[in-house]
């Protein structure tokens, strides 16, 4: 079997819809890319070059792996957002590809050109704040989570994709940042989901349970996060936070009582919307 063979027959299977996945072809690529030994950019020249029954019987290893509902970051260790390659582990949720839609948000209310600080709250990986430094230069860029594992991987991400331009703090929401500090934009993909609510398995089997539950109706924590933020947002700064569909009306009401203006509602691919944003005056 040759590679383009092989990342063929995984993609087809990759789409059964029991397996959730968001793009078959991308996960197909990361896992014969790894059973190669090689990065996924390296397989356009291999396509034609037969597989090896070592090497298939890797990639076979790891195709049971997510078969078996783990998700493929964790597999191979790493997830690629808009041309950044970051490393994933169990210390934090893997991001999903409607990140971007919240980077692209919180972005498109900042100039190219902007300096100062930005913010990336339950930051898990470090991966929105990251994308968000890497794209405006002069910004620096602060990440902090809860969970102390997150932060640790948050750093090494940071390390490696923007050196010298990112501190990581541990704590809950605000209280461990440097006080009086005023953000250009702040994104934050805070717990969200309505205790209760099924997840598929790979999530609740795999991921930490702390990204995503956020109490009865599953805004607690956002509730508390935006009573917060008029105070850490400069002058016309920029808040974006990814939702489920079905709270963006709340998220709106919320954002306006809080002070915020001009509320945006951000579909994804599929037209879903799944972002809000919204600025200070």
């Amino acid at each position: 079997m040759t590679v383009g063979e092989l990342l063929d027959r995984a993609a087809l299977r990759l789409a059964a819809p029991e397996l959730l996945s968001e793009d078959p072809r991308q996960e197909a690529r990361e896992l014969v890319a790894h059973a190669l030994g090689v990065l996924p950019s390296d397989l356009g020249p291999r396509g034609e070059s037969a597989v090896d029954a070592s090497r298939h019987g890797e990639f076979m290893r790891l195709f049971s792996r997510r078969l078996n509902a783990e998700p493929t970051g964790y597999i191979v260790g790493a997830v690629e957002l808009l041309g950044l390659r970051f490393k994933v582990d169990r210390r934090g949720f893997i991001p999903r590809l409607d990140l971007p839609v919240l980077i692209h948000a919180g972005l498109g209310r900042v100039p190219k050109d902007a300096e100062g600080f930005a913010l990336d709250l339950a930051c898990g990986i470090g991966a929105a704040g990251i994308c968000v430094a890497h794209a405006r230069p002069g910004l620096r860029v602060d990440l902090a989570d809860v969970s102390t594992e997150a932060i640790e991987l948050a750093r090494e991400n940071a390390d490696l994709l923007i050196p010298g331009r990112a501190q990581c703090y541990a704590g809950d929401l605000f209280q461990p940042l440097p006080r009086g500090r005023k953000y250009r934009v702040i994104t934050a993909n805070p717990p969200w989901v309505p205790d209760g609510t099924e997840l598929p398995e790979e999530v609740i089997n795999h991921e930490p349970a702390v990204s995503f539950f956020g109490g009865p109706d599953g805004l607690d924590v956002v509730r508390r996060l935006i009573h917060e933020l008029s105070e850490w947002l400069a002058p016309g700064g920029a808040y974006a936070q990814e939702c489920d569909p079905s709270q963006v009306e709340k998220m709106i009401a919320l954002l306006t009582s809080s002070g915020l203006r001009e509320p945006r509602a951000h579909a994804d691919g599929a037209g879903v919307y799944r972002v809000v944003s919204a600025q200070r005056p």
